[in-house]
């Protein structure tokens, strides 16, 4: 590991941020997120520009949603007012607006909010000095995610449950969330925006940057209580430990044999003659 690497590594047990934009005075832990912050919100030029008014931006897929918008091109509307939204997800978020309901619990106060936003600008101004981690709450029992909202995780179980409800219409696969379907676009694509600062290696997603990052810094910040051994992913950390307790969440209803994986399940069905 080399010294700004390791730099790197110990800013992320900090509560420090000493790096400010100068552009918008928002602070970072390194500076390298610094120039990852200036070069995708401030940079001047884009990499792709809308021919109707001159927007631009640095992702395609910004681009896209946001030519829709000139077309009055929704996926879906609301019946009661008529707004239009580019995922269910947003429409029913927007319908409590109209039901009073505020399924959007705060975690430190109590407090209902209407949509994700709005959760997200009450916990910035009300609460600032709370962690993002403190704020994820809800965890999945089989991989050990953690999401803010109860929402987040039922969507996310669908994952593991084979509910999904996305389908790709390239090559049929299906998925849990217009977000997933999104990133699950990029592989057809071959779109990778999340970009390395280190090494220049490319990822479709934000997440798999983040979890590659740690090859660099040699963080491995998920660690079994029961031997001490660490992983770079809590999703590792999870089936680690159910070779500790035993868990075999993924059951064969061929033959009632359990797994500690889905992927361990999957293999086993081929031998039932079953191809997933």
């Amino acid at each position: 590991m080399t010294n700004s690497q390791l730099r790197s590594h110990i800013a992320i047990h900090s509560q420090e941020r000493p790096f400010v934009c100068d552009v918008c005075k928002k602070t970072f832990k390194c500076k390298s997120k610094v120039s990852e912050h200036k070069r995708n919100i401030h940079r001047k030029e884009k990499d792709f520009m809308c021919d109707v008014c001159g927007y631009s931006t640095n992702y395609k897929t910004n681009l896209e949603i946001h030519k829709k918008r000139h077309f009055g091109q929704y996926l879906v509307k609301c019946d009661i007012c008529g707004k239009g939204f580019y995922s269910r997800n947003l429409l029913e978020q927007h319908k409590n607006i109209h039901t009073g309901k505020r399924p959007f619990e705060c975690n430190v106060c109590g407090k209902g909010l209407v949509n994700r936003n709005a959760f997200y600008y009450h916990t910035k101004t009300k609460h600032p000095s709370t962690s993002q981690q403190d704020l994820k709450r809800h965890q999945c029992e089989f991989c050990g995610k953690n999401f803010s909202f109860r929402q987040g995780l039922v969507t996310h179980m669908k994952s593991h449950s084979g509910e999904n409800t996305f389908l790709c219409d390239i090559c049929g696969k299906a998925v849990t969330s217009q977000q997933s379907l999104r990133a699950h676009y990029r592989t057809h694509t071959g779109e990778k925006p999340n970009v390395c600062d280190l090494c220049g290696k490319a990822f479709n997603k934000a997440d798999y940057l983040r979890v590659h990052k740690r090859t660099h810094t040699g963080e491995r910040p998920h660690t079994c209580d029961e031997c001490g051994k660490s992983f770079t992913q809590v999703s590792s950390l999870t089936i680690h430990k159910r070779y500790h307790t035993g868990l075999r969440p993924y059951h064969c209803n061929i033959c009632g044999k359990n797994f500690v994986t889905r992927t361990r399940l999957n293999s086993h069905r081929k031998s039932h003659g079953v191809q997933d």
